[in-house]
């Protein structure tokens, strides 16, 4: 069975190194040598993403979380209060996704522990997760072969398992304008920050349905409040779990962008519309659904299916061949200051996680 004071100490010890998107080196040495000390073969790519395997017997089984944590996430204190965690209130916690890697870590060493016959173990642990599921994009697939897996990288408790995930296409534009003196020839320059608001006033944005959102989350522009702004740009998404319809608004995006930037001939408008990742949607018929119900029903737990608006290395496992879905880690506000860990649905976590790896 998972011990809750080891597992409470797994977690507050990678929670207090610090590991920010692209600084993930210090959680590396700690899990990889976590991991070797469990008599895993651990290797790097060539992103030095981990990856790393334990012989077992039967058809194996990936286990994946990802090292980096979003800001504010420096120097993080975390706060027991009975059974749940929190940070002192001046950054994020980092149980997005230390409550997942400390899950894992906790569910081989339980299984270890008891002497059990297992899966062949596969442990992927990306980087770069929060920039845009950089790391999972340059992992080496040709070192899994795994084809079913769990990410644990959700909200709420393990029994809370993801089963559909959309498509999102990045979108970036740059407005060109034409700086003059606010005050003495304005008439002379061409706003780019008024072009962008024009823009915004035309896109479909926000929740258009209950698979599809839209939004533009940053706009840039001028200089100085006595200058016409010479360029301005605009950075968002679009998102669906229905790909005709991501189709659809990213069409929408570039007609409006189009018959707005006519409007305006001596400016240029550039817009750059991107996919970063694809839906998956699957139904409780699928294997690994299954393989992750009967490990929850062992546990007394009952699963619960959903789908979500946010993406995950799970988009880009399935893209891969590897039907690995996200499921809850106990942790609730992720990317706030607000973010709690909740240490009995992480308890439960790695219970559910050791019976996965055990095959039950």
């Amino acid at each position: 069975m998972a011990n809750r004071e080891r597992l409470l100490k797994t977690l507050m010890d990678l929670i207090r190194i610090d590991s920010p998107t692209g600084e993930e080196d210090a959680m590396d040495q700690e899990v990889t040598a976590r991991l070797q000390a469990l008599g895993f073969t651990v290797h790097h790519d060539s992103f030095n993403n981990v990856i790393a395997k334990l012989d077992g017997v039967g058809e194996p089984v990936l286990l994946s979380a990802h090292l980096d944590t979003v800001e504010p996430g420096r120097g993080i204190k975390p706060v027991l209060h009975g059974d749940t965690l929190r940070s002192d209130g001046t950054t994020i916690l980092g149980g997005d996704c230390k409550a997942g890697v400390s899950i894992i870590l906790e569910g081989i060493t339980s299984v270890l522990e008891s002497g059990a016959q297992h899966l062949p173990v596969e442990v992927a642990f990306s980087r770069a997760e929060e920039g845009g599921l950089v790391g999972v994009h340059h992992m080496d697939f040709g070192r899994l072969s795994a084809k079913r897996g769990v990410v644990f990288d959700a909200e709420g408790g393990v029994n809370r398992i993801t089963v559909a995930a959309p498509s999102q296409n990045v979108v970036k534009a740059y407005i060109q304008g034409r700086a003059a003196h606010a005050g003495l020839e304005p008439e002379k320059g061409i706003s780019a920050v008024l072009i962008a608001a024009h823009i915004l006033t035309q896109l479909p944005l926000g929740r258009i349905d209950s698979e599809t959102t839209s939004n533009i989350g940053r706009i840039e522009g001028g200089l100085k409040r006595n200058i016409i702004p010479e360029t301005a740009y605009m950075d968002g998404e679009i998102r669906s779990r229905d790909q005709s319809k991501l189709n659809q608004y990213t069409q929408q995006f570039r007609e409006v962008f189009d018959r707005v930037a006519a409007l305006y001939p001596e400016a240029k408008v550039s817009l750059e519309i991107e996919n970063t990742y694809y839906s998956f949607n699957v139904d409780a018929s699928h294997p690994t659904v299954g393989m992750i119900s009967r490990a929850l029903a062992d546990a007394g737990l009952k699963p619960q299916l959903e789908g979500s608006g946010g993406g995950s290395d799970a988009n880009v496992f399935f893209e891969n061949g590897i039907a690995a879905l996200p499921v809850g880690i106990g942790v609730r506000a992720f990317h706030t200051k607000e973010e709690t860990v909740i240490i009995p649905e992480v308890l439960e976590g790695a219970e559910v996680c050791q019976r996965i790896i055990q095959g039950l």
